[in-house]
């Protein structure tokens, strides 16, 4: 479902690459036909997407809240991952937060805080990301590619999860930032 805002920030993002492109900087543009290699934008927002950004050095940063059924239980974490400057997952980390209910639960504040002091973020900015996966705790975490399940028939359009909890699910058009939570 599309939003005024949705509108908004993609005249914005036009407007910005127009000035970008007259100042002879190649601006970002996503392959719809082909985000798996072109990647696509995390735009930090008030809500899911707080903690996007650049580090010291300058490459992207995402850090992520997962979950995961376990047994009858769901057992949380708090996912770092650092990005260079194409979108290519360079480095991760994953802090197990334990199972809910099962142990007084860890300040999400502070575990967010100590994972950005260790990776350098140093500000909040729109960051280029493509696809990957990567093993943690016996799951996979990441932005991960659906593929069509048992009689479902391939969808032209490309679907990314966030996993392994599927808490954010990723679509074009890729130019933009758009998920459903």
């Amino acid at each position: 479902m599309r939003s005024i805002f949705d509108r908004f920030f993609r005249k914005l993002r036009e407007h910005r690459n127009d000035l970008k492109e007259a100042d002879g900087i190649t601006a970002f543009k996503s392959n719809d036909e082909d985000v798996i290699a072109t990647g696509f934008p995390l735009v930090p927002d008030g809500y899911h997407l707080q903690h996007v950004g650049k580090t010291v050095q300058g490459n992207g940063y995402w850090i992520d809240v997962q979950r995961a059924s376990e047994g009858e239980g769901t057992r949380d974490f708090v996912a770092a991952y650092v990005f260079d400057e194409k979108g290519n997952l360079i480095h991760s980390e994953v802090v197990d937060r334990g199972l809910r209910n099962d142990s007084p639960a860890k300040d999400l504040g502070e575990t967010i805080r100590k994972l950005k002091k260790k990776i350098d973020a140093k500000n909040v900015t729109e960051i280029l990301v493509k696809p990957f996966s990567v093993p943690f705790h016996g799951y996979i975490f990441g932005l991960v590619v659906r593929e069509a399940e048992d009689g479902e028939a391939v969808s032209e359009d490309t679907i990314i999860d966030a996993m392994p909890g599927h808490t954010l699910m990723f679509y074009g058009p890729w130019s933009l930032c758009n998920y459903d939570s």
